[in-house]
């Protein structure tokens, strides 16, 4: 998941006018929706007409500093913070600014919330791994479950880790708790809505293929591969104490993964991920059945907030481990379309990059490029972790 931006036009007598426009979206969404609003004179064309998405992204790299030295400029409040931990307390809240930017929507302080500030479930993973490289380690299951910063800096592990009082203002418990349950047959409804929604709305690859992607087909993908995930029973579903399901992973045993007919336009992204995957199992992961367990799609409920939806993908990524351990695999592989699940591979769990590769190269076997209006920033990884 990608913060979200929004760049503006605004026209007027005299140039464009420092309208605010988040005062306008406030009274409508919820605070951690809230995006990041560029506001510019006009909106850059190709010579086809076309949106020039690279030019926008390029506009929001200068306007947010790259993370460089924007805590310069935002407002840093270490009020009430004991001695003892104001190193800590640097370091967060400048690692916090850096990484959010321009972005930031107010002073930052132990009684801020990361995700009110501006923060979202990608640059929430990176801040804690840009944390943990300044030697202050911190979870990101316990990032993500903090209400404040200053739950933050008590849960950080550097010199001083005990807990200040004064730091937990405001502080809850939390009661965010999940359970994994096997795929059965009464999950189907949930874990195809959950597939539809992940994938249809907010898919890296799909969304350049749309409008041939249809809803539909998804349903239809489900269906078909139905009877063998709970055949394989390697793929669970995730509930929290009330038994709502809130996310899937569907996994199947590499060395012996069922065929699966798609007669949608969803052929193009399997026949893709095929493309990158088969050349990888044949040549350098170990052969035969039960020795490398497939990730094959996580998905998370619609109604995550972004600090839910890292929560409950790190419960996720940590079960697939443990069943993989548990079924004796030798290791778990995967491909990841998503900044964020690729960050959390590669930073927090420690998976091995085996093809890094650009998505808007490929070529598909009819010849045309499917994903040539991708940027070039947009990868594909393929990933592999020992267990």
């Amino acid at each position: 998941m990608q913060a979200l931006l929004a760049f503006v036009t605004v026209e007027s007598n005299d140039g464009p006018t420092n309208l605010n426009i988040e005062e306008m979206l406030t009274s409508t969404i919820a605070s951690y929706m809230m995006p990041q609003v560029i506001v510019m004179e006009s909106i850059p064309l190709l010579v086809n007409g076309k949106i020039d998405r690279q030019s926008l992204l390029k506009s929001y790299e200068n306007n947010n500093g790259n993370g460089s030295c924007n805590h310069e400029k935002a407002e840093l409040d270490y009020s009430n913070i004991p001695d003892k931990k104001m190193e800590a307390a640097r370091a967060l809240f400048e690692t916090v600014a850096s990484v959010l930017g321009s972005s930031i929507r107010s002073r930052i302080s132990i009684a801020s919330n990361f995700y009110e500030l501006g923060g979202n479930s990608l640059n929430s993973v990176y801040t804690v791994t840009k944390l943990q490289d300044q030697g202050y380690l911190i979870g990101v299951s316990e990032f993500i479950s903090c209400n404040t910063l200053g739950d933050v800096l008590n849960k950080m592990r550097g010199e001083y880790y005990e807990e200040d009082p004064i730091l937990a203002h405001g502080k809850q418990q939390d009661s965010r708790r999940y359970v994994a349950q096997m795929l059965q047959d009464s999950h189907r409804t949930q874990v195809t809505d959950m597939i539809t929604t992940s994938f249809y709305q907010k898919a890296d690859l799909e969304r350049w293929l749309m409008p041939d992607i249809r809803v539909e087909d998804y349903t239809e993908l489900v269906d078909n591969m139905w009877e063998p995930l709970l055949e394989k029973n390697l793929s669970f579903v995730v509930q929290t104490q009330r038994g709502e399901a809130v996310g899937v992973a569907l996994n199947f045993d590499a060395n012996d993964e069922p065929s699966v007919e798609i007669s949608s336009k969803l052929e193009i992204v399997f026949s893709f991920l095929e493309h990158l995957e088969c050349p990888i199992r044949e040549n350098q992961l170990p052969q035969g059945k039960g020795q490398v367990l497939h990730g094959l799609m996580m998905a998370t409920h619609s109604s995550m907030s972004p600090q839910q939806n890292v929560e409950v993908i790190h419960f996720m990524e940590e079960e697939v481990l443990r069943i993989a351990r548990k079924e004796g695999f030798a290791g778990v592989f995967t491909t990841n379309t998503s900044p964020l699940t690729q960050q959390l591979g590669t930073d927090i769990y420690g998976y091995q990059t085996l093809l890094d590769y650009q998505v808007n190269n490929y070529v598909a076997p009819d010849g045309t490029k499917p994903f040539s209006e991708a940027p070039n920033w947009q990868r594909a990884v393929c990933s592999w972790r020992l267990v």
